[in-house]
């Protein structure tokens, strides 16, 4: 999967790129941290905010408790966020998280949905559309991410609810 740069809504920082035209989002079946497989096809007809991590990545540390935010935020607004571990031990994700989030963590076993989403490095995070399209995509962390994902997914539950793509 190859993703061009394009234009994103006035106020998100330059380092967000939107798809631009958008792409099929790979699907894939991950095992819940605490059970369960998550499919992503079945959750179309929700956005979708993905971000591929990892417990001793630095920059993860800080886009999490963020991300956990934006759950507690839009859960019933009809948007997923999905936490993707790279391939690390149930239990020790199990343990670095605590009780600390409540957004599904899915373990990358292998990271094989990671190659999938030609992820190089953490944390990399995507923006799915309610057609199962990705439409944004972000790498790193520089601050801002929950102010740049209110813009984003603001404007994406706008689109849908007016009809307009």
């Amino acid at each position: 999967m190859s993703l061009v740069a394009g234009c994103v809504p006035s106020g998100v920082s330059e380092d967000w790129h939107r798809v631009q035209p958008s792409a099929e989002a790979p699907d894939f079946a991950l095992q819940q941290l605490d059970g369960g497989t998550v499919k992503l096809s079945e959750l179309r007809g929700r956005v979708i905010v993905m971000e591929f991590w990892a417990t001793w990545c630095g920059p993860c540390r800080f886009s999490l408790p963020s991300l956990e935010v934006m759950h507690k935020r839009y859960r019933d607004r009809g948007v997923a966020i999905l936490l993707l571990n790279q391939d690390e031990p149930a239990d020790a994700v199990r343990k670095w998280l605590g009780k600390r989030f409540t957004a599904p963590i899915l373990l990358d076993a292998g990271s094989e949905v990671a190659r999938r989403y030609n992820v190089q490095a953490i944390p990399r995070l995507f923006v799915i559309n309610r057609e199962g399209r990705v439409v944004y995509e972000h790498a790193g962390y520089g601050g801002g991410l929950e102010r740049n994902l209110t813009l984003i997914l603001d404007q994406l539950l706008m689109e849908a609810s007016t009809g307009h793509a």
